[in-house]
Order: C-alpha cells, then structure tokens, then sequence
C-alpha cells in the first residue's frame, strides 16, 4: 500500500524537476533569440523574443497562451523555438493547426531550419485533405483500357512518381484528378484489399499521423475534427500523446469548429434515401408503399416551399442593394410537420420489422436506416419553437434540386471549449495579427466567442508589428461622398470617382477590397471604361494563384477581389502598392450573426463593430508585407470622417495599426511620392 505522505512528497518532487527542467528551457530560448539567432544573421525582434518567454512562462504555470502577434515579428519562430526546446527534452507530440496549405508548407520549412540549428530532427508530418493525395488503385482502375487514348500521356507523368497534385509539372485536370486521388479513406479495407498499400504516400502518412512522436501541421478544420474523434472517445487521426496544440490564425477558430459541428441536406438527399428505402420495403413485403409515395411528395414540397422562400428573400435583397450567401429559413412550411411525422414512421417501421437481430441486414440497408434517422431528427429541429441549432440556406439558383438547407449547434462556443479547454492532458497556444478587436489588448470578443477560461489562460499584451508602418503607410479616409448604404448608387459614382484619383496616384499598382459582389461588379465594369490599367478581378473561372499571378506580372494592373482575397494572401513588393477598402466590412444579416446579435445586449457594438474591425485590419494587412513596403491605405466610406457621428469611428482608428491619416488626397498624394522616390534612390544606390 503506497503511503498518502510519501505519494505527496514525491509529486511535489516531480513538480520542483519539471519546473526546473522548464527554467532550463526558458534560459535556452533566451539564448538563442539573444546569443544565437543574431550571429547567424537574423534579425533581433522584440515582439518576437517576449511571445517566446510568454509561452515558456505558461508552460511553468499550465495554462493556454493568447497573444496577438503584429505582422512581422516572426510569430512562427516564436512559438517554434520554445516548443522545438520542450520537444527534445520530453518527446511528446505537437500539433500545428493553421488557415491554409501554403502556411502549413512555411512552416515545416521553418521547423527545418530551425532544427538545422539546434542539430536536433523529428518528425514533421504535413496533414492535408485526403484528395490532395494520389490513389495507386484509382490511378490504375481509370486508366485501365485506355492506352491508345490521349489521356494516357497523363498516365506516363503520373506514374514517373509523385505524392500530390502538385508534384508533377504537368497540369492535371480536375476531371481525371478527382477519379485518381484519394476520395475514401477505409484503413482495413486498403490494408486488407489494396495492393498498392506497401508504397502509398497517404496509407503511410495516416498511420504515421497515429504513431509519430514528432511535429503534426494541419489545418483548423482537421483539428477540429480530430477534437470531436477525442471528445467522443473514437480513435483519433493523430497521435494522442499530444501536450500542446498552437492554433495559428485563431481569429478563424469559433468559424472552424463550427463547421465541423454543421450538417447539410438537399434535396437530392433526401430524395435519394427514400429511393434506397424502397429496397429495404422489397424485402419487408412492400408494407410502406403508400408512405413512401407520400413521402416523396412531401420532400418535393417542402423544397419547393424552400425555393420560393429563397426567391422572396433575393427580392428584398435587391432592393436593398445587398448580395446574399446564406438565406434564411422560416419553419411555416404546411407540408413540414407531416414530412416529420413520416419519416419517423418511416424509419421505426423499418427498423422494427428488421427485428432485434442486425444480422439480417445489409450494410447499404443499415446506411440508409442511419441517414433515414439523421433526417428525421434534422426536420424535427427545424420544426422546433426554439430549436437548439441555427438554420440555413444557400443555393446556386431558385431551383430546388440546387438547394443546400445547413444547421449548426447554437452552442459553438462550449463546444470550443470542451474540445480544447476542458482536458488537463494539454495546452493551446492560440496567435493571430488579428485577435483583438477594439484596440490593443481587447480580446473579449474572441474570448466569449471560444469561450475561453481565462483564468486557465496567460492573456499576453499585444506584440506589435516591428514593421515602421507611419514612415512607410498612410491611410486615406473619405468625407464627402454619400453613405454606402443608404444612398448606394450615388455611393457606387462617387467612391469610383475617389479610386480613379488613388489609382493615377500610384499608376495601377492597387488591390480593391469588397464586402459585396455586387458592388466588385459595378466598379469592375466602370473602371474599365475609365481608366488605362489593366483591370483583373476575382472569379470562379480562375483559381486565386493565378490571378494573382496575373497581377504581378502587370506591374501597373489593378485587381479587384472579395472573401478571401482579404486575408491569407501575400503580395509582396512594389506591385501592390495601393490597398482600397470599398465601404467598411461590416457582417451582412445572415441567421448565424443574427442570433450572435440577439444573444447580446448591443448588437452593434459587440457583435457587427467587432467582426468589422478583424476584417478590416485582415485587409490592411495585405499591404505591408516586410520592412521594405509600402504605399497607402484608402477606406472609400464616409463613416470613418472628421464629420461622422458613429459610436464606433475611435474604436476603428485605436484598432488599425497604421496611425498617419489624412482626409486631404494632396497629402496622400505627396506622401506617396515621397516614399516611392525613397525606394528608387535605394536601388541606384545598390
């Protein structure tokens, strides 16, 4: 029998070894940013070297770390150092969660280099989707019997070698990509069946993602994921040995985790379900035809009812000038409560008539019970008074076949915080350019988002951006022109007037930012009737590399973007020069922001102003990349001027990173000139 004194003593032992173990650590992250980094030629950052003792602090203390870190402090770094440290000395796993695949690729070049320094190696395991992944067996399977055909030079390429679509120079096209990569995953089944299994990049990784000891990069969406296998006690994708996750991008995590929770119907699913139950029906007598029948008949309706609800709220959206991506639903549909009631019959009916013995179905059968459940359950809680989950729309038309009907737990926020912040077994490191909202230091709507415990949390001051934004920026804010809103078209004329002025200043060189599609396309087409650049915009016919391609190589083009051309891309150089706000960002009215606002007392203040500010300082972050850009910030949208009355203006203003401002367009235009002619004298001078 262990002694309860003698257990005592020797944790509180185990405590003082792991504390001084850790001192040890901060004193070599110290050394490294302050002896090492500077004598092999990196440059010394401040920001940088405080993130890094922050984290090494929270690691003395057992407590998660949120800390902004401006562009350019090399926030990466910060974290990467004190994290490569711990590793060495315990060994435990560390995941990476990121925005993009190009982050995540920085990142394990970053963890390189560093580990080249400190001559210490682990593992670092990229985890992307599956269908970024060559299938051996798919490859083969659609290539067989086509040897003589065109395709097959796709072939030749493809089986020289690679791993992922972007391993071969060749341009793959989508439609032979998506019939060779990897579109299941069934661990036992390519085991069992695949003989490809022995060199498959993607079976390797997946079970080298369960094993390793090392570094997991991923996105927040496999993270998310990932959390909820845990949560639930299924096995995870990751090894779970894990004592620290860093969250880079956090700003985007409550947007994450709630899309991992979000379940989607259309009416093709619905429909098909049914279809699949006419088979199990078969083999029960035929017993459910009528049902079925009427069943059918009601999913029909009920889409139609939807399509029409659709098609209204387009109407009012017109006339008020705005573009809308999520609709809403409204639950008084006539044909809803019997659809309910039917499918539920439906689904016992069936499942009874099986019997308690499971041996005498089918897995299809089982499927289609499961997915019959799933529906039912998803009617019933749009049928609710007061459902527990917030409801939507989107559709590529007003047809109903192209209707997708979305819900996601209201709840986001504890779910967050079960996920990541319940558990005691690890920590989360959570860093962003843009965490707080409504100055320096504010995180409380990122917080209540996550629901964060703060209390189990080092909240960290703001590192700032070393970058001289006030020498090498200056912003430009409207006064006189109509109100973006209210008064759109004459809005619309007068902010193209005041881009054609900014544009002549810089000749081209500029990136537009939109909150409306609408409005990208209106200026679009004016502004190449008026000005003499090159004019790109955004569109689904192109991929976003390459407009942007497109855009760098016209030195003086100017391109027009929305969604996510205002954060997670970097245009480095003289080729954007110009960064142009078109109206302040502010959230459209959509269901999931609807119900933030009424869960508030002001809806305004702690919901719209703090959504608009993040996305506003994302897309001022587009302009000043490294130490040696420059240009001017122009925010088209009266709402920000000396004249404005908003609550808001000084939130906005104490929010933005760039401090020098002016109203007067000689000004901006002198500034500008000034800090050009700067950068030609440097290079003669070079």
């Amino acid at each position: 029998m262990i002694d309860f004194w003698d257990s005592k003593e020797e944790n509180k032992q185990l405590e003082k070894k792991r504390k001084k173990e850790l001192y040890s650590i901060g004193t070599q992250v110290d050394s490294f940013f302050l002896d090492t980094a500077p004598l092999l030629g990196f440059e010394e950052r401040i920001g940088q070297q405080e993130m890094s003792s922050d984290i090494v602090q929270a690691m003395l203390d057992k407590k998660h770390v949120l800390v902004e870190a401006g562009v350019g402090i090399g926030k990466t770094f910060a974290y990467i150092v004190p994290l490569l440290y711990y590793h060495k000395k315990y060994k435990s796993p560390i995941i990476i969660a990121t925005s993009t695949i190009a982050l995540q690729e920085q990142l394990a070049a970053d963890l390189k280099t560093i580990e080249d320094i400190f001559d210490y190696h682990t593992d670092i395991l990229i985890a992307k989707g599956q269908t970024h992944f060559l299938c051996k067996d798919r490859l083969e399977t659609y290539f067989f019997g086509k040897r003589d055909t065109q395709e097959y030079e796709y072939y030749k390429e493809i089986n020289k070698g690679g791993h992922e679509k972007k391993d071969w120079n060749i341009d793959i096209p989508d439609r032979i990509w998506d019939k060779i990569n990897v579109s299941t995953f069934n661990p036992n089944n390519c085991r069992q069946k695949c003989p490809h299994k022995d060199y498959c990049f993607y079976y390797q990784l997946r079970i080298n993602l369960k094993k390793t000891a090392g570094f997991i990069l991923c996105n927040q969406d496999l993270l998310a994921m990932n959390m909820r296998k845990r949560s639930n006690f299924n096995n995870e994708l990751f090894s779970p040995s894990f004592k620290h996750i860093v969250i880079d991008e956090a700003h985007n995590l409550e947007s994450r985790v709630r899309t991992s929770y979000t379940t989607h119907l259309t009416y093709y699913d619905c429909k098909n379900t049914i279809e699949d139950l006419k088979g199990i029906n078969r083999r029960l007598g035929s017993v459910l035809d009528k049902k079925i029948a009427r069943c059918l008949t009601l999913i029909n309706d009920v889409f139609i009812s939807l399509s029409k609800q659709i098609a209204r709220q387009d109407e009012i959206a017109a006339k008020n000038d705005r573009d809308l991506e999520r609709y809403y639903v409204k639950n008084n549909i006539g044909a809803l409560a019997e659809l309910v009631r039917i499918l539920c019959d439906l689904h016992d009916s069936a499942s009874m008539d099986f019997g308690l013995e499971d041996t005498y179905k089918t897995r299809s059968e089982d499927e289609t019970l499961e997915r019959l459940e799933v529906q039912c359950d998803f009617f019933s809680s749009l049928l609710e008074t007061d459902p527990k989950d917030i409801f939507w729309m989107n559709s590529k038309s007003k047809n109903k076949d192209n209707i997708t009907i979305s819900k996601c737990p209201k709840n986001v926020n504890e779910l967050t915080e079960k996920l990541l912040f319940k558990s005691n077994n690890f920590r989360v490191i959570m860093t962003s350019a843009t965490l707080s909202s409504d100055g320096v230091n504010d995180y409380d709507y990122f917080i209540s988002n996550v629901n964060l415990p703060v209390d189990e949390t080092l909240i960290c001051d703001s590192q700032e951006s070393p970058f001289d934004y006030d020498s090498h920026a200056m912003i430009y804010y409207t006064e006189d022109i109509p109100h973006p809103t209210r008064q759109r078209d004459s809005f619309i004329e007068a902010g193209v007037k005041e881009i054609i002025k900014l544009l002549n200043i810089t000749n081209g060189k500029a990136m537009i930012l939109f909150t409306a599609k609408r409005d990208m396309l209106e200026v679009y087409n004016i502004l190449r009737e008026r000005v003499p650049y090159k004019i790109l915009m955004q569109n689904s016919k192109a991929s976003q590399n390459d407009v942007i391609k497109e855009f760098k190589t016209d030195m003086n083009s100017v391109l027009l973007g929305t969604g996510s051309f205002w954060e997670g891309i970097s245009i480095e150089g003289r080729a954007l020069s110009n960064l142009i706000i078109f109206r302040l960002p502010f959230p459209v009215p959509e269901p999931i922001i609807d119900y933030k606002r009424r869960i508030c007392k002001n809806g305004l203040m702690e919901v719209d102003v703090p959504e608009m500010i993040i996305k506003l300082k994302q897309g001022i972050g587009r302009l000043i990349r490294n130490e040696n850009d420059f240009g001017i910030v122009s925010i088209i949208d009266p709402r920000l001027g000396n004249g404005s009355k908003v609550p808001y203006k000084q939130l906005v203003w104490g929010a933005l990173p760039i401090k020098n401002k002016s109203n007067d367009i000689k000004k901006v235009e002198t500034f500008y000139a000034k800090v050009a002619n700067k950068r030609v004298d440097k290079r003669r001078a070079v």
